[in-house]
């Protein structure tokens, strides 16, 4: 956790950027109304909106960019001590890669539910909390090739060279 604490002005700076990319997605016909930078020490490391209809990428969302183009500026996966602003409450997606990258606290414009009658995510996040065999879009285990999908797993867990970050973190989670 970063001692850096902005301060309001700097909150309200910041999410004024993420506001303004927001509308550069429809604008420009890139992808959905969201933007959202990422700031390390008061400084702007990161930043982008939707472009889902651009890249033809449904991943592509502005907190989602804007981790990417942060995490290629500072050459690290680890955005810890970092924070991101957001125009709106992050989606289950975007919340996931926050979560994974580390950053240390997300500031928002509106909540989901501020937008509910325009779009409602609610049968999204109902979904994600679903056993994987009962989703929308139903899994099924191959069992066969279940202990060689785990092997790789393992082998990658016993090198922690390789992704240090995520094993950190997932340490870190267990403990509290």
């Amino acid at each position: 956790m970063s001692s850096y604490k902005p301060t309001e002005e700097e909150k309200e700076r910041f999410m004024s950027r993420a506001i303004e990319l927001s509308d550069e997605g429809p604008s420009n016909g890139h992808g959905g109304p969201f933007g959202a930078v990422i700031v390390k020490g008061g400084k702007i490391i990161g930043e982008g909106y939707n472009r889902e209809s651009i890249d033809c990428d449904p991943t592509a969302h502005g907190e989602m960019t804007a981790i990417r183009q942060a995490s290629k500026n500072i050459k690290s996966c680890d955005l810890s001590g970092s924070e991101i602003y957001t125009s709106c409450e992050p989606c289950s997606m975007c919340t996931s890669a926050i979560w994974l990258c580390r950053l240390d606290r997300v500031y928002y414009g509106n909540r989901l539910s501020d937008t509910q009658d325009i779009m409602d995510l609610t049968p999204l996040v109902k979904d994600v909390a679903t056993p994987i065999d009962q989703r929308s879009t139903p899994g099924e285990q191959i069992k066969s090739k279940s202990r060689q999908a785990k092997d790789v797993i393992i082998k990658w867990a016993n090198n922690p060279n390789l992704n240090e970050y995520l094993l950190t973190k997932m340490k870190d989670e267990k403990a509290q």
